[in-house]
């Protein structure tokens, strides 16, 4: 299975968003006011507004951008910094909530059962504002990030199609990569605000092209093999254990 995933010219278009990935949401993170008021509100805006796209598209970029202006305004002064990793919280705990009833309209049910498992686990997530990024404080989180980023993916590969599954795979890596890269798990949470958010833009301004040129045919086969329900099953308890795991060592 490792051979055929490991296809060009497929995982070279992977590597690449990876990287480009990498650098922007390290880049907009560390520079609140202009990289990410850029890239991360006034790109987004203009996106919603001129391009087409899905329904659940356009709803997570918007909450998302919602969390990004609160940066600039913590940033700036005109809003509590107490307030801003709480209800950055609440975005999450929403977008989940927005992902979990597509799953039960998609009739993924095993995934419906972890996304309100991690909403139900998330108040393990607390935080600080820096100065000029905020970070995580509770190391047991690390469980709670790995049953969201399984979770994330399937719901991924159940809501779109193939090559925005291979995609995502980019997108959910590109904060873990961060993470063990600076040895920081406490900058999971805008690392992941951040990669979601100009991911959303690449996304839906080059649907085409990712569809085009992430089309794989082994990774349709794998995430076939996923949608079976031994899997899904295995997702879910896996998931629960992780959710369960992070509440008790918190």
């Amino acid at each position: 299975m490792t051979d055929r995933l490991l296809k060009f010219p497929q995982w070279i278009g992977f590597l690449i968003i990876l990287t480009i990935l990498s650098f922007g949401t390290t880049l907009t993170a560390f520079s609140p006011l202009y990289a990410n008021g850029l890239i991360n509100i006034v790109i987004p805006i203009c996106i919603l507004f001129a391009l087409r796209s899905d329904f659940f598209e356009k709803l997570k970029l918007s909450t998302l951008v919602i969390g990004r202006v609160l940066v600039v305004l913590t940033f700036v002064g005109y809003f509590p910094s107490e307030w801003l990793v709480p209800i950055i919280v609440w975005l999450l705990r929403v977008n989940i909530l927005e992902a979990t009833l597509t799953d039960f309209k998609n009739k993924n049910y095993y995934n419906v059962f972890s996304g309100l498992a991690l909403v139900a686990t998330s108040f393990v997530i607390s935080g600080a504002w820096l100065g000029s990024y905020y970070i995580t404080v509770n190391e047991a989180m690390i469980y709670w990030v790995i049953a969201y980023t399984f979770w994330n993916w399937n719901f991924v590969i159940y809501e779109f199609k193939q090559p925005i599954g291979f995609y995502h795979l980019a997108v959910l890596t590109t904060p873990l990569l961060i993470v063990c890269l600076t040895l920081n798990p406490g900058l999971w949470l805008i690392m992941r605000a951040n990669s979601l958010t100009f991911a959303g833009i690449i996304q839906i301004s080059g649907k085409a092209y990712i569809e085009s040129y992430l089309a794989s045919p082994a990774m349709l086969t794998f995430i076939t093999t996923v949608k079976k329900s031994p899997v899904q099953i295995s997702i879910m308890v896996i998931n629960a254990i992780l959710c369960l795991l992070a509440l008790l060592l918190s």
